[in-house]
């Protein structure tokens, strides 16, 4: 037979699988640093390198960023961190060299506690999730030759292909002055940064990506004393190569911080006030496209029967992406056994997700913030202390288009976090999060590549009846009534007076002569 095609490029889903890591060690103190007292708190940070696809595998290298803040035997504040490099891979069956990759990393639980005056023992498990993907090459019929239109069946089908997938990353270079209402900086304790507000557009051949840096900069004083927080946001506007790319692409890039480099100078009255950021961020870029094919979906002859030869094409399209703001808010109570508050000086916090869950166009967010709160106790043997609460949540996302049994992936982290005292031991702990919600349809789709024209049995054709009194049921239509007693479309109609084709009805009474 003789027919037309089209070829279709599409994203093939070879796997996505996540696991679970579990990093234990120690951080040392530094000489010149003084014994531990107490440790008051741990942060964690995971930063992902490299992925590729192995056969059967997908192998992968990232960093683990440990930053503790302990009270000293000199009851002062200090810090120390340490640097933990990963280099793991993950099963994927059907995964081969040479296939696209892409890995996400993430904290969902972090432990922190003194081991000896020298050093403090964690315990961090990590969040891995890695998918490989290929290009599938189909050629697919759209139209045979020797068959009229009314007995052919069209269906669209709608594919994603990938057109530029890529890790970049930037420097961002800012100097700030701290205001006159802070005291000069003595020692850094830790400096914290995050993407904040977002956006993204694509271009001819490259992404512009904007929003903000968000700087959490905790220090100790020249005067001694308490530690003292300065906050600050980094605005940004780059441009990342993606070849390919256009304004009609989709652009689903991730951004994260991958090193936090500072130091701090004197300003022009020679006070070391003057904090020098480098901020190196990482860019995990995938454009594609979407396209929609008119393809074959069914044909019959007369008097003939049709073999056809298919293919399957597994592909995941997305469905919707969207942006929103959750608002989370909580009394919590100090522990028995923590002193009591005279004055917090730092709030923080680290979004956990538990579940997620896709319903009719919406998504349900489940988990919880691990709220930090470090402050002054007003007891001169223990002059700051830490605690930790957890704040569970929920959250329903509207995401037009979703529905039961696709994939969903939500980002949620910290857009602000602040308190109210209610007292020594009670306090209102109030955020905002930031989520990021993408939802994805995976199938599976019969597609026709080729066709070939058979003689119909002659037994078959005489057991078709030469007239029949059909009464119509639910999901008939008349092309496949057609094909199934011999005849055609416009035929019935003509016989029947039906005047839209595309319209009939159960129990409709309708007669039908097989064409010969």
């Amino acid at each position: 037979m003789n027919y037309i095609t089209e070829h279709i490029s599409a994203d093939r889903i070879i796997g996505s699988e996540s696991v679970q890591l579990i990093q234990e060690g120690d951080v040392l103190m530094p000489d010149g640093k003084p014994d531990i007292d107490i440790v008051l708190r741990c942060e964690a940070s995971i930063v992902p390198e490299e992925s590729k696809a192995e056969e059967n595998r997908l192998s992968y290298r990232g960093r683990l960023i440990i930053n503790v803040l302990y009270c000293g035997k000199d009851k002062g504040v200090h810090s120390a961190s340490a640097e933990v490099p990963i280099n793991d891979f993950i099963a994927i069956e059907g995964a081969q060299s040479g296939m696209l990759s892409h890995i996400s990393m993430g904290i969902s639980n972090v432990e922190c506690k003194k081991a000896n005056e020298r050093k403090a023992s964690y315990k961090i498990m990590c969040d891995v999730k890695g998918s490989v993907t290929d290009t599938a090459e189909i050629e697919a019929v759209t139209d045979i030759y020797e068959i009229p239109k009314e007995q052919q069946l069209s269906k669209t089908v709608n594919t994603v292909r990938t057109l530029c997938m890529k890790r970049e990353s930037f420097t961002i270079t800012e100097e700030t002055e701290l205001p006159s209402t802070k005291l000069p900086v003595s020692e850094v304790l830790s400096v914290s940064c995050s993407i904040t507000n977002p956006e993204f557009r694509p271009r001819d051949d490259s992404v512009e990506a904007r929003g903000d840096i968000s700087v959490v900069m905790l220090y100790t004083g020249t005067e001694g004393g308490f530690p003292e927080v300065y906050e600050f946001d980094i605005p940004f506007d780059v441009s990342l190569e993606a070849d390919a790319t256009d304004s009609d692409s989709i652009a689903d890039v991730n951004l994260y911080v991958r090193e936090c480099y500072y130091d701090v100078s004197e300003n022009a009255e020679g006070e070391p006030k003057t904090v020098n950021m480098d901020i190196n961020i990482g860019a995990d870029i995938h454009t594609l496209c979407s396209e929609s094919h008119d393809i074959l979906s069914d044909a019959y002859i007369l008097n003939n029967e049709i073999e056809f030869e298919e293919a399957k094409l597994c592909c995941s399209a997305v469905v919707c992406k969207n942006r929103g703001q959750c608002p989370v808010k909580e009394t919590v109570s100090l522990a028995e056994g923590c002193p009591d508050m005279l004055q917090i000086f730092r709030a923080s916090g680290t979004v956990y997700t538990d579940s997620v869950s896709i319903y009719e166009n919406r998504v349900v967010l489940e988990g919880a913030v691990n709220v930090d709160i470090m402050y002054i106790t007003g007891n001169d043997d223990m002059p700051v202390y830490s605690f930790s609460d957890t704040v569970p949540f929920t959250q329903t996302i509207d995401a037009r288009g979703a529905a039961e049994g696709m994939e969903a992936d939500v980002y949620a982290g910290i857009a602000h976090i602040g308190f109210n005292m209610l007292s020594d031991r009670e306090l209102e702990v109030r955020c905002a999060l930031n989520t990021v919600t993408t939802v994805r349809d995976k199938s599976c789709i019969s597609i026709i590549t080729g066709a070939e024209l058979k003689p119909i049995l002659q037994e078959v054709l005489d057991a078709i009846p030469g007239i029949t009194l059909y009464v119509v049921k639910k999901g008939d239509t008349l092309w496949k009534l057609a094909g199934r007693f011999n005849t055609t479309v416009s035929e019935i109609a003509r016989i029947n007076d039906i005047e839209n084709p595309d319209l009939i009805y159960p129990n409709q009474k309708l007669v039908i002569v097989k064409n010969v």
